[in-house]
């Protein structure tokens, strides 16, 4: 039986009551799920707050959590809700994050009505302990009072407030303490369903992307470190250069560390981001690890990525400062794409596995395999394997049916045990791929934004119940 096998499936996309996978009942019945099928990994996406297109990649600050997984039954048997909260969107099979935003913020918000008739002890410790969160919660308070514009079109001493303030404004206290109140719950309900998770034998792989989102209390914070002009224009911006897939490339509009005046406070508040997240789960993922070596800048201006350069990252010394202050962080590396050499000689310096996807290397047997890497049946960003293996061109199905043979319907089966006999250190399937669903499943197409990406969901567990993935 192996022991080293687990599921991708982001929170939001469990059946819940109330339009959204969260951290309540579900999520533990879930949990119930993966132990009883002796998997031993649950895979999450980002947990922070969703950013244009519903991207857990683009965030409004990547240490929060999205107050959408707060679970209102939860809050009901603490005692902070009162009568019976209705159902919401229950069987829908895509999240409307939008609308479920809207729906809970009315519940949160008489929960945090009565929770502020108590001493609100809870809630004073959290503050003290995160002071992070009191400058997130500006930053969202800033944000509402524009409508939801980026920080760049608040009044400018809402755009300077922490340069020249050490206090949030006084003024907005009560909706600064809501926002507050939102982020205490949701930490404390994520850690008592890891707490359960570690009971039940398994651990927790999180998910932290390289780059922020220029839309952030992290780059409203610390404007210094990133590649902005004096009217905080992104004079740089990060992405890929053309390649085989794409003659233009991919020019992601990311924000652009600069490195050089990070290294004189030991790259601190990016430290400080890893280490956080790391302490929220058992291993953390980092998305597009390729740039702590080597990072694209393409100019501010252009219309695509065809012209930049690459920059060299902080390499091995940013991860002797992040082991020195955060010495149980254990991290996977996202190592995929077409690297250069010496990513792949930092990532064997850091000892950090790397990952292995099925469908980028199936049809290609000298790709290496190492009981050093987390194998994949895809990521979110790839199709599902029943949907690859439909699209494969006829005579790519030849070859894996002369490999496996078999006939072209026993080729999903002959893969998944391909997958289960590869050696890893984690092996992992995309839930999707477990069920064996097509790919009007699928969690996100890359180069796309918006719907149905990121919403996909189960609507009930009765589908766990049937045909699934068996291990061996």
């Amino acid at each position: 039986m192996r022991n080293n096998v687990g599921i991708l499936l982001p929170v939001a996309s469990l059946p819940g009551d109330h339009g959204i996978g969260d951290f309540g009942p579900n999520a533990y019945k879930w949990i119930d799920w993966l132990s009883k099928h002796h998997y031993r990994y649950w895979q999450v996406l980002p947990l922070n707050p969703m950013g244009f297109g519903d991207s857990p990649y683009m965030s409004t600050c990547s240490t929060a959590i999205d107050f959408r997984y707060i679970s209102l039954d939860l809050l009901k048997e603490e005692g902070l809700l009162d009568g019976e909260v209705p159902t919401y969107r229950k069987n829908s099979p895509y999240v409307n994050f939008w609308k479920v935003y809207g729906f809970k913020l009315i519940y949160l918000r008489k929960a945090y009505d009565k929770y502020c008739k108590t001493k609100m002890e809870g809630m004073k410790k959290f503050k003290t302990r995160y002071p992070w969160v009191m400058q997130y919660a500006t930053y969202e308070t800033f944000k509402a009072r524009h409508n939801l514009a980026p920080w760049t079109y608040w009044d400018d001493e809402e755009i300077h407030y922490y340069e020249r303030h050490n206090y949030p404004p006084k003024k907005y206290l009560d909706e600064i303490d809501f926002v507050v109140f939102q982020q205490y719950i949701a930490l404390k309900q994520w850690k008592h369903l890891m707490a359960y998770a570690h009971e039940k034998n398994i651990q927790i792989i999180s998910d932290m992307p390289f780059y922020v989102g220029f839309d952030s209390m992290e780059c409203w914070l610390n404007k210094d470190k990133f590649a902005f002009d004096q009217n905080n224009k992104q004079t740089e911006v990060g992405g890929v250069p053309p390649d085989y897939f794409s003659e233009d490339g991919q020019l992601w509009g990311s924000p652009i560390y600069l490195f050089d005046k990070m290294e004189k406070d030991e790259y601190k508040f990016l430290i400080d981001r890893t280490g956080y997240l790391a302490n929220l789960c058992d291993y953390l993922r980092i998305d597009h690890f390729r740039a702590f070596d080597t990072y694209y800048v393409i100019p501010g201006d252009a219309v695509n990525a065809r012209i930049g350069e690459w920059k060299v990252g902080p390499r091995d010394k940013f991860f002797e400062i992040l082991m020195r202050r955060y010495p149980n962080t254990k991290i996977i590396a996202e190592d995929l794409g077409d690297l250069f050499p010496s990513v792949i000689e930092l990532r064997d310096r850091l000892h950090l596995p790397g990952m292995y996807i099925e469908q980028f290397t199936l049809l290609d047997e000298r790709c290496p395999k190492s009981d050093g890497l987390v194998v994949y049946s895809g990521t979110h960003d790839n199709q599902t394997l029943r949907g690859w293996i439909k699209a494969l061109k006829p005579e790519e199905k030849e070859i894996l049916k002369k490999r496996f043979h078999c006939q072209e319907r026993y080729l999903f089966d002959k893969i998944v045990k391909h997958i289960l006999d590869l050696p890893s250190f984690i092996t992992i399937f995309a839930l999707q791929d477990v069920l064996k669903l097509d790919d009007k499943a699928r969690m996100n197409t890359p180069g796309t934004c918006g719907f149905p990406n990121f919403t996909w969901r189960l609507k009930d567990f009765s589908i766990l119940n049937k045909t699934h993935v068996k291990i061996k």
